[in-house]
């Protein structure tokens, strides 16, 4: 092959990579100037707050099952661990319990728990992570249900404060929970990005033999994935409650499916197959435009779903054809 063709070759590729590596910030990019175009009131500073709200506890879900994915490991229950953080809190204040910090403590260490409690049934005892955690989720679904008595729940009267992460407006107009989102997106990055149990988290989803020989502790690793993400699935929770001013078994319905979408869509922004938060923060974002975006142009909720289904089922087909080309 001459030396032009080489280079025709490589410029091919690297144009093909750029498009793999950059394609979903390109189609928030697009998506946002359609639905702009469509809908004049889309492009609004409420709006775009909307989105950007509802992208944030999307975002801490999303953040939780994505270090999950990444040592090998799979989540079902997080919407449900979330969700039941979330539920807690309301019940505690309709007993009397008016102390917020307690109150807001109680729910996070319980996503903690019961994010380790998964942990325990497949780091130490073996259970295959789908099967644990579909059992998690479907206990805690009946638990939320049992506690709520199926309906949406609310105390006559909420403790000052309590609305304080989920509908405070930092001067008047930006949501807190924004902040929250992007605190723990960028704790998160830099964590995995820099230090050396965020190298050993990736090793050990990407090699558990080598991370083995080498003297990486997997256990301990995934043990400790399963904590964060737990934290994560709490807070989250707790800030649903207080932007609800309510709670119910199903307040999380909405979340499972995009959190499971913008997980595996994340793997190609940036890097080769490779879930990392940076791409599930861009994922994230798109999926909030489109919902919004659907919503506003009026798209029958088949079209959602439909439009959700193939998005997951493309983004597979894409990591799973980069893996085998590696």
């Amino acid at each position: 092959m001459s030396q032009r063709k080489i280079a025709k070759v490589q410029e091919k590729n690297k144009s093909s990579n750029f498009f793999v590596r950059y394609g979903l910030l390109i189609l928030v990019v697009f998506l946002f100037i359609l639905f702009s175009l469509l809908q004049p009131s889309f492009i609004t500073v409420p709006n775009i707050f909307g989105i950007l709200r509802q992208a944030s506890i999307l975002g801490l879900l999303a953040l939780g099952l994505t270090l999950i994915v990444i040592v090998g490991e799979f989540d079902i229950s997080f919407v449900a661990i979330s969700v039941f953080s979330g539920v807690i809190p309301v019940i505690l204040i309709m007993h009397g319990v008016e102390n917020i910090p307690l109150i807001w403590t109680i729910g996070i260490t319980l996503g903690v728990g019961l994010s380790l409690i998964n942990a325990i049934s497949i780091v130490y005892i073996g259970i295959p992570s789908f099967i644990a955690t579909l059992a998690m989720m479907m206990a805690l679904t009946g638990a939320a249900r049992g506690f709520t008595g199926g309906y949406e729940i609310f105390p006559s009267a909420f403790p000052p404060g309590f609305g304080l992460l989920g509908q405070y407006l930092i001067f008047g107009l930006l949501p807190v929970q924004i902040f929250i989102f992007i605190a723990a997106a960028t704790v998160l990055t830099l964590f995995l990005d820099y230090s050396p149990l965020g190298r050993y988290i990736y090793a050990v989803g990407g090699n558990p033999d080598a991370s083995t020989h080498v003297g990486i502790n997997i256990k301990k690793v995934k043990f400790f994935v399963f904590f964060v993400a737990g934290l994560l699935y709490g807070i989250a929770g707790v800030v649903m409650s207080s932007m609800f001013g309510s709670a119910n078994s199903s307040m999380g319905d909405g979340y499972l499916l995009p959190g499971i979408i913008v997980c595996f869509l994340g793997a190609i922004f940036l890097t080769e197959g490779v879930h990392n938060p940076r791409g599930t923060i861009v994922s994230v974002i798109l999926m909030s435009i489109l919902s919004n975006g659907f919503t506003m142009v009026n798209m029958p909720f088949y079209g959602k779903a439909i439009t959700q289904g193939a998005i997951l089922l493309i983004a597979l087909i894409i990591v799973i054809t980069i893996r085998k080309k590696q």
